[in-house]
C-alpha cells in the first residue's frame, strides 16, 4: 500500500470514528447499593416512563423484579435506581435471562435458559398459561447457551429472540481454544406467539490471546427500537486464572431485518464499544447481559438502558452496575 492510500485509509477511519461519537454518548456507570440489593440481574425491559422490570436469573421463584429508574431528560444520565419486590409466581426459578414487555396485554414475557421456554406473566407475576411456540431446531442449544437475549417491537408486532451461542445443529461453540464466530439464528414471532421470520446473525470472534483462564463469547441481549432496527449485545467476559487482569468487552451493533430476506445474514453496524476492567487499580467490571430501549430524550435522542449480572456481587468485588447509552437523533 503507497503513501497515499494509507494517508487515505487514516482519513476515511477517523471519519467512521468521529461518526459514531456523533452518534452515540456513552454515560457513566453507577450502582445503588442501599436500594438495590445484590442480585444476578440478567434482563431489563422499559414500562414506560420510570418503570422497568428486571429479571433476576438466580432468585429464588420465578419471576420479575420491579424497578423505578429515573434518568435526566436531557442527558439520559441515570440518577436513582429503586428496586421493588418481587413479582413471582412461586415457581422455581429456569435462570431466567432476558424480559420484553407486551403492551397490548400489559404482560412480560420472560426467558428461561434451563427449560428453553418463553413464558407469558401478568404484572402482578403470575403465569398466564401462554408461551411462545418455540421452533424444535432451538432444543439443540448448549448446556448455558440458550436462550438470553428477548425483546419486543411493538410497531412491528414482533418478538425477536435467539440463543447465546451457536446451536449444537449449527456446528460448535467459541471458547479460549476455539475461536470462532457464533452463528445464530435470530427468531420472530407475531402477536399470536407463532414463530415467523428467521435470520442469521454472526457474532464477532474473540480477541483474546493465550490459552489460560476462561473466555465467555455470546450474544447477551436484544433491544428493538421501533423503527425496524435492533441493537444487539455482544460481549466477551475474560477471566485470567487468579481474576485481576479480567475485563467485559461490550459491543453494540444495529441490524434492520425489515430490509433484508428471511434466511439472509444480517448485516451489521457498530453502533459502539467499550470495556470495564477488574485488576489491581480498576474495579470497574460489569458482566452485562441485559438491555432495553427506554424513553426518548427532550432532543429526541433515544435512551438505552443496560444491566449487568455481578453474581450477587461475587466476593465484594464486583457491583451491580447500571450503565445509560444515548443514540443521539440523526
Amino acid at each position: 500500500m503507497n503513501t497515499r492510500s494509507l494517508v487515505l485509509l487514516s482519513v476515511l477511519l477517523l471519519l467512521s470514528a468521529a461518526n459514531h461519537a456523533q452518534q452515540v454518548r456513552l454515560n457513566p456507570q453507577r450502582a445503588f447499593p442501599k436500594t438495590v440489593p445484590a442480585g444476578n440481574y440478567s434482563g431489563i425491559t422499559w414500562l414506560g416512563g420510570s418503570r422497568y422490570a428486571v429479571v433476576n436469573d438466580k432468585s429464588l421463584t420465578a419471576g420479575f423484579i420491579p424497578m423505578t429508574i429515573d434518568t435526566d431528560s436531557l442527558t439520559g444520565e441515570i440518577l436513582s435506581v429503586r428496586a421493588d419486590s418481587c413479582m413471582t409466581s412461586g415457581k422455581p426459578n429456569r435462570d431466567e435471562e432476558g424480559i420484553c414487555y407486551f403492551p397490548s396485554a400489559n404482560t412480560v414475557f420472560v426467558s428461561g435458559e434451563a427449560d428453553g421456554q418463553i413464558v407469558e406473566y401478568t404484572m402482578e407475576g403470575q403465569l398466564t398459561g401462554r408461551k411462545l411456540a418455540i421452533p424444535e431446531i432451538f432444543k439443540t442449544a448448549y448446556s448455558n447457551s440458550g436462550f438470553e437475549a428477548l425483546t419486543y417491537d411493538a410497531v412491528a408486532h414482533r418478538f425477536w429472540t435467539t440463543s447465546e451461542n451457536t446451536l449444537r445443529a449449527d456446528g460448535r461453540k467459541p471458547t479460549i481454544h476455539r475461536k470462532v464466530k457464533n452463528r445464530l439464528r435470530l427468531q420472530s414471532f407475531g402477536d399470536d406467539l407463532q414463530p415467523r421470520e428467521q435470520y442469521w446473525y454472526e457474532t464477532d470472534s474473540t480477541e483474546v490471546k493465550g490459552e489460560k483462564g476462561m473466555s465467555m463469547l455470546g450474544l447477551s441481549g436484544m433491544a428493538a427500537l421501533g423503527d425496524g432496527r435492533i441493537v444487539m449485545l455482544e460481549r466477551e467476559v475474560r477471566k485470567p486464572a487468579n481474576n485481576i487482569g479480567s475485563f467485559v468487552h461490550v459491543r453494540l451493533y444495529l441490524v434492520n431485518p425489515s430490509l433484508q430476506q428471511p434466511g439472509e445474514l444480517l448485516r451489521k453496524q457498530l453502533l459502539t464499544e467499550f470495556r470495564t476492567r477488574l485488576n489491581l487499580t480498576a474495579r470497574s467490571f460489569a458482566n452485562y447481559e441485559g438491555i432495553c430501549a427506554g424513553p426518548t430524550l427532550t432532543d429526541g435522542s433515544r435512551l438505552l438502558l443496560l444491566v449487568c449480572d455481578s453474581q450477587n456481587q461475587f466476593k465484594g468485588y464486583l457491583k451491580d452496575w447500571f450503565k445509560s447509552i444515548v443514540i443521539r437523533k440523526q
